[in-house]
């Protein structure tokens, strides 16, 4: 059975129970990682023993069972992390000791057993959080104590140990939170006692301990869910007793302890699941029994 998914852009990977990776999709730059750029309209295995994956726009990181990560795909602003700009259609081995990872649009995010975060790729805005806005075609060390990490389209998060969520990268619709709209290219602290994030196009979410859930950013469409559409560069208290939450490019859906799903924002296309295009402002139930 799978165990893991992840999707983005134009492709999917999923793990297996027995730790193979499979892809499907578009295989832009060779991005699915069987060795080619053929569009694949069913799952071709990409890798072995992997226990964790995270797709980008064009690219897609691995964590192997044994602590190693590999990347594939689209290279040309060295979100690979390997070093050079070349596309990669096949798995190529990026460090040793990873225990998490993060893909955004253009760059790569990667914590180690020790805590320390790195990051590799394209750098406008100062995305990394390496205090300078060049691009990184190796990975460099970001911060210590983290334990998490999101990577979302010009901005990334992480959350240190003690709880504190920390930004950095483009801020022009608040999707920081640090109540500015002034990019950051060193890490800015932004709340406490937060126990997971989420990094959206040019928003964010992230659920504290108490298990509410907080937004910031563009909300031209209601992805904040806080009832308007007015962009926050502050966060604003959205729901309680929340699980989890994921982002999109501007919907959101998030899991409440209970196993309701909801979801709020943009719905053109019907990515909110509730029957009609309607754009929705609040969060609005979904489904029982999830999670």
């Amino acid at each position: 059975g799978v165990v893991s998914v992840t999707a983005s852009g134009d492709h999917s990977h999923f793990i297996e129970c027995d730790g193979t990776l499979w892809a499907m999709g578009s295989n832009y730059a060779g991005v699915l990682g069987d060795g080619t750029t053929t569009s694949r309209l069913g799952p071709v295995q990409s890798a072995s023993g992997v226990a964790f994956a995270t797709s980008g726009r064009y690219h897609c990181l691995f964590i192997k069972s044994d602590n190693t990560l590999w990347a594939m795909g689209y290279n040309y602003f060295g979100q690979l992390g390997d070093g050079t700009t070349n596309d990669r259609y096949n798995p190529v081995q990026i460090a040793t000791e990873v225990v998490f990872a993060a893909a955004g649009a253009y760059h790569s995010l990667f914590i180690k057993s020790d805590g320390t975060l790195w990051a590799a790729g394209v750098n406008g805005y100062g995305v990394l959080g390496d205090g300078t806005t060049t691009m990184r075609y190796t990975p460099v060390q970001i911060a210590t104590g983290v334990v998490f990490a999101t990577a979302g389209t010009n901005h990334s998060l992480f959350i240190k140990s003690d709880g504190t969520l920390w930004a950095m990268g483009n801020n022009d619709q608040g999707q920081l939170g640090d109540g500015t709209t002034i990019a950051h290219s060193t890490p800015v602290l932004i709340a406490t006692e937060v126990a997971s994030a989420a990094a959206g196009d040019a928003y964010s979410l992230f659920v504290k301990t108490d298990g509410t859930l907080w937004a910031m950013g563009s909300n031209n469409y209601g992805a904040l869910g806080d009832g308007t559409t007015t962009t926050r560069s502050s966060p604003v208290q959205v729901a309680s007793g929340v699980a989890s939450a994921s982002a999109g490019g501007a919907h959101s859906v998030f899991i409440k302890s209970d196993g309701t799903l909801w979801a709020m924002g943009y719905n053109t296309y019907g990515q909110l699941g509730i029957g009609t295009f309607t754009d929705r402002y609040s969060p609005v139930q979904i489904a029982t029994g999830v999670g």
